[in-house]
Formats: structure tokens, C-alpha cells, sequence
């Protein structure tokens, strides 16, 4: 599951017992699991969890994106961190949100793709800058902010840092997916 042990509520100091108590009544894991395996390694560190997720639930719901662009944001940063175990979670999350296996599939050649609006094609060239480097050119900028608002642009920013250190996490860690891996590439 993960180069750490794993994280029980035993293990979590009874201030913040209530984090992992809300997370076991979840189903992020989606494979019917309490607790997703990013929790239980991150868990090592319950205060860092805690931290975590109030951004990370800050991000999902003030980002200032739909929910489906969103998830196109997260899976193109999973594609470009190589991180299976975020493409994995955020294939599903995608998928309810309205997003077909065609558009994410295109997500690995978004460029070539027709499948794709102009605000999102903004966006997607943003973050494959954003991954590319710390300082994208003012283009890349100029034009996500010809397509959103400034409090989007900062709500995209730290949106695909916080995916790129997501994976950077779930890499060094070895955290891998509650299930098989579904592959880069969907069938429908």
C-alpha cells in the first residue's frame, strides 16, 4: 500500500480522532474501503491531514471552476506528475461529474483534441505551464485571464500546485490505488 505504516484512528492523538472519524464515514477510496490509502499513509501526520484537507476542500469548492473543468485540471496535473494513483481516484470523480472516457482520454493530447471549449483549453495550456515551470509567460496568463476572472486564475494556480504536490506525495511514498489501476487509456 505505502513505504509508511499505516495510520489507524488509534494512532491519531484524541484532538483530531474527529479527521480520521470523518474520513472512515467516507467513500473517496470508491471502492467501498473507509478510508482512501493517501489518508491512511498521510495519516502519519495527523495535523498535516487536517491541514490538507481543509485546502484541498477549499480548493474543490471555491476554485472557481464547474466541478467537471475542475477534475480536467486535476487529471491533466495526475497525467503530467505521471501519478496513477490520482488519474485512478479522479478518473471516477470525473466521470460522475458529466466527463466521457473520450475527453479524458484527450486529456493526454488535449492540443490535437476538438473535444476541448477555449476556457478550457486556457486552462489546460496553463497548467501544463504551470508544470512545466514556476514562471509561466505572461501568454499562458493573459490568456486563462481573457477566459476567467482573477479569483479563478488564483483558484486554478493553487489548484494544480496542490495536485502536482499531491502526487509528488503519493510518488515518494508509493501510495498506491485501493484497486487495480484502470490504465491510462479508458474503454468505455
Amino acid at each position: 500500500m505505502s513505504r509508511l505504516p499505516a495510520a489507524t484512528r488509534e494512532t491519531f492523538p484524541e484532538q483530531l480522532k474527529y479527521v480520521w472519524d470523518r474520513l472512515a464515514g467516507d467513500t473517496t477510496a470508491g471502492d467501498g474501503t473507509a478510508t482512501a490509502n493517501i489518508f491512511v499513509a498521510m495519516g502519519n501526520n495527523p495535523a498535516v491531514l487536517r491541514g490538507y484537507l481543509r485546502l484541498g476542500n477549499a480548493l474543490w469548492a471555491n476554485c472557481g471552476l464547474d466541478v467537471a473543468t475542475r477534475e480536467l485540471a486535476i487529471l491533466r496535473a495526475a497525467i503530467l506528475q505521471h501519478s496513477q494513483y490520482e488519474w485512478h481516484q479522479h478518473v471516477r470523480i470525473g466521470k460522475a461529474a458529466g466527463l466521457t472516457s473520450e475527453q479524458i482520454n484527450a486529456l493526454h493530447h488535449w492540443r490535437q483534441s476538438e473535444l476541448f471549449s477555449p476556457p478550457e483549453r486556457a486552462m489546460l495550456q496553463y497548467v501544463d505551464a504551470l508544470a512545466a515551470t514556476d514562471h509561466p509567460s505572461q501568454e499562458s496568463l493573459d490568456e486563462l485571464s481573457a477566459r476567467y476572472p482573477a479569483s479563478t486564475v488564483v483558484g486554478i494556480t493553487i489548484l494544480a500546485a496542490f495536485y502536482f504536490a499531491t502526487a509528488k506525495f503519493l510518488g515518494a511514498m508509493e501510495v498506491q490505488p485501493e484497486s487495480t489501476f484502470i490504465g491510462w487509456e479508458l474503454e468505455d
